[in-house]
């Protein structure tokens, strides 16, 4: 089995960087996490229905980075998830806090942020498909 990439502070903010032209939903999930599980799908189809549009979603599993591999992998196989998917592999209250001052630390928490990279929106709880593409389409539109 195929580790999965892990992810810290610095990395993520180039992963970021790096997709300027593309409107990014940010995902932070957990594989133990209900409200999560039972969004996933939502994300997928999502990627898979806009992918050609112009829309990367990255996932960050915030598993614990020493089973994620046993944990993740099955679940995202089971998915057919074909976006990024990395583990976050640091303290996670630490790096909430560099990362976004106003998140409590619930999960699912997304983000979407727009072709010019600036941070849309961001939101906790679980979403449906319909509300994901609600703010993609809006996200689409601008510069």
């Amino acid at each position: 089995m195929n580790k999965l990439p892990r992810t810290n502070l610095r990395d993520l903010q180039r992963r970021l960087a790096r997709q300027k032209g593309k409107v990014v939903v940010l995902n932070f999930w957990a594989t133990w996490c209900q409200p999560c599980v039972e969004e996933f799908p939502a994300l997928v189809k999502l990627y898979n229905n806009y992918r050609k549009k112009g829309v990367i979603v990255i996932a960050v599993s915030v598993d614990d980075p020493e089973t994620a591999d046993e944990q993740v992998q099955p679940f995202i196989k089971r998915q057919r998830a074909t976006f990024p998917v990395l583990v976050l592999d640091e303290d996670a209250d630490q790096f909430i806090r560099h990362f976004d001052k106003e998140w409590g630390g619930e999960i699912p928490r997304t983000y979407l942020y727009s072709k010019s990279g600036k941070r849309l929106k961001a939101w906790s709880g679980s979403r449906r498909y319909q509300e994901f593409e609600q703010e993609v389409k809006e996200a689409l539109k601008q510069k």
